[in-house]
């Protein structure tokens, strides 16, 4: 079994051509997440799977193609946080929760745990839900399943 992959930092070009195209791959991710639909990416020079999506690849591999993730996994690790980045902090109240779900193939996404009745256990089946902010935003939660 090959190690978990977190793709959580994307790296950032200051090239517009690049910005352009994130801007619209990260289009397709936030179109997916109004369907329901949660949507990673697979480099088709070395075979990595990304989730949340990536552009590019660390191989230097430019071609990705996207493919849609079962919204359901297990509760990989989770965390209390008690002093949020500011940003958070003004739209949520601390301390909460984080989690870390890994889904099939590997993947893993960091997200608030919601909608818990008791302490987290790791390897609980747990999904990821989208929900609407009262900002307008779109984000998406963990919860139990």
């Amino acid at each position: 079994m090959s190690e978990p992959q977190l793709g959580l930092v994307q790296e950032l070009s200051t090239d517009v051509k690049h910005r352009q195209r994130m801007t619209a791959e990260f289009r397709k991710f936030i179109n997916g997440l109004k369907e329901g639909k949660f949507l990673a990416t697979e480099c088709k020079s070395c075979g990595k799977k990304f989730m949340p999506p990536r552009f590019t690849c660390p191989c230097g591999g430019k071609d990705l193609k996207w493919f849609e993730v079962n919204p359901e996994g297990t509760l990989y690790t989770w965390s209390i946080v008690h002093f949020a980045p500011e940003g958070i902090a003004k739209k949520t109240n601390v301390p909460y929760a984080v989690g870390v779900i890994e889904f099939e193939d590997n993947l893993l996404l960091t997200g608030h745990l919601k909608g818990l009745t008791s302490k987290p256990k790791v390897g609980m089946k747990v999904k990821i839900e989208p929900q609407e902010l009262d900002s307008g935003d779109l984000a998406y939660f963990i919860k139990p399943a």
